[in-house]
């Protein structure tokens, strides 16, 4: 979205849930703050996200290593410093992208629309961007490619220990059903009243068989293992369950398979670039050189959301 608007598009991003950030999620819990989505958020020192988080740098940033960086105030930060100066819609759901003159109308869940568009971008995992796919004038097989994708569900505990205050974000012995124990203290964020927040992502196998069990059944059977992993003093003062139905793709997709070339419906994310966060920015990026590239060679529509600018694009 920043770098179509840079291009001089009007850009719209729509996001369907409450805030921006996606799996750069954040849990604010007892007064304090807590990451469940992705774990790290990695910047390899020269690439261009490196880049954008020192150019976006506030006094709650916390590098933890050359190319390791956290924020105080939760995961999501990065993804709002992102969103500053874009126009965002929140909590709105599209369904469906249909034809409409040059363009394509984005259709919500009520059947109502939310305007006309030149160009969409959908970083949406890849079930569901193969059901606005399906929806819209740009299917073909990339649907078909789209919905053979298996993800990996996750299933996370939180909770608040007893313990002495590590100084690193995975200082516990992880151990079967568990795949990562990170402490939040490592993030710059201190104890409170001497609880500090630790997160246990499952192992996808595990996880698998545990994502509809109820959260009392989860937490009788992991959270004991979980605070003698920890050497927790007592049981947790607190604790939530958290899943993710889409946390991994261990096979990405062939991006010409999923994007064909002139295509103004452009799928980036970890459905075609690797799981990383750096990869992921980086699609995204190629995303924009790719609506750019269509939309220089394709007729503009003069019906538009907002103020009525000649080219208009939606993340």
């Amino acid at each position: 979205a920043r770098d179509l608007i840079g291009l001089g598009y009007e850009v719209v991003v729509i996001e369907k849930s409450r805030g921006v950030g996606g799996r750069l999620a954040a849990r604010r819990i007892e007064g304090t703050v807590v990451d469940h989505g992705a774990p790290l958020i990695e910047c390899v020192p020269g690439s261009a996200l490196h880049g954008l988080v020192h150019s976006l740098a506030r006094d709650d940033v916390v590098w933890m290593s050359a190319s390791t960086v956290a924020y105080r105030s939760g995961a999501t930060r990065l993804a709002k410093l992102m969103a500053e100066g874009v126009e965002v819609l929140l909590g709105v759901r599209i369904t469906a992208l249909r034809a409409a003159r040059a363009g394509f109308e984005l259709g919500g869940e009520q059947g109502n629309t939310h305007g006309v568009v030149d160009a969409v971008v959908i970083s949406a995992p890849a079930p569901q961007a193969a059901d606005l796919l399906e929806q819209s004038p740009e299917a073909g097989t990339r649907v078909t490619a789209l919905r053979a994708a298996v993800y990996d569900p996750a299933v996370m505990i939180l909770a608040g220990m007893r313990i002495r205050t590590p100084s690193s974000l995975e200082p516990f012995a992880v151990e079967t059903p568990f795949a990562r124990i990170t402490a939040e203290s490592a993030r710059g964020r201190e104890p409170i009243d001497g609880v500090m927040p630790v997160v246990a992502r499952i192992a996808p196998g595990r996880s698998a068989d545990l994502f509809d069990a109820a959260d009392g059944d989860i937490l009788a059977d992991l959270a004991p293992r979980l605070s003698a992993l920890c050497g927790a003093v007592g049981e947790p003062a607190w604790t939530q369950v958290k899943r993710w139905r889409y946390a991994t793709l261990p096979v990405r997709l062939d991006p010409e398979v999923v994007n064909p070339p002139a295509s103004r419906i452009v799928v980036c994310g970890d459905t075609i670039a690797g799981g990383g966060l750096e990869d992921v920015f980086a699609s995204g990026r190629a995303a924009a050189l790719a609506v750019h590239r269509a939309l220089s060679m394709a007729p503009k529509h003069s019906e538009t959301l907002g103020n009525g600018a000649a080219s208009r694009t939606t993340s």
